[in-house]
């Protein structure tokens, strides 16, 4: 079940979910960023809307990756993407550069610097997009 905020209209899990209103303009997150990086962040983003609606909020240079629950965020730094997957498991993988636990999630940091890298990790994003959106991972 979920709440939709009247002013914005965006759907939360939770009633009265705290939130900013609106997603923030990804042309902000990629400017001034080598053509690669915009590239890559694009294929990312193509990777992503393949597994289903997908809400992305942008806000300077970071990134959160939504169904009605982050399951991905980003952050554009000046030669790779920094992204963080949040899985319902640990995964020891040495393209994991960090590995946090918190609640029911462990938040997975990778760093995206080639198509290759996004291969490494797509498997886990299709993970963490499932879980949250409440489906078998």
């Amino acid at each position: 079940m979920t709440w939709k905020c009247p002013q914005c209209h965006r759907s939360f899990r939770q009633v009265n979910q705290r939130h900013a209103c609106g997603v923030g303009n990804p042309a902000t997150l990629l400017k001034d960023r080598p053509p690669e990086l915009v590239g890559l962040y694009r294929k990312l983003v193509a990777t992503i809307n393949g597994f289903g609606i997908v809400e992305v909020v942008t806000r300077n240079r970071y990134a959160l990756f939504r169904t009605t629950r982050i399951f991905m965020d980003l952050t554009v730094m000046r030669d790779a993407l920094r992204v963080v997957i949040h899985l319902g498991r640990r995964v020891s993988a040495p393209y994991f550069v960090k590995i946090g636990e918190g609640g029911k999630r462990v938040s997975h940091v990778a760093l995206v610097r080639t198509d290759e890298d996004l291969g490494t990790i797509k498997p886990f994003l299709r993970e963490a997009f499932n879980l949250a959106a409440g489906e078998e991972s």
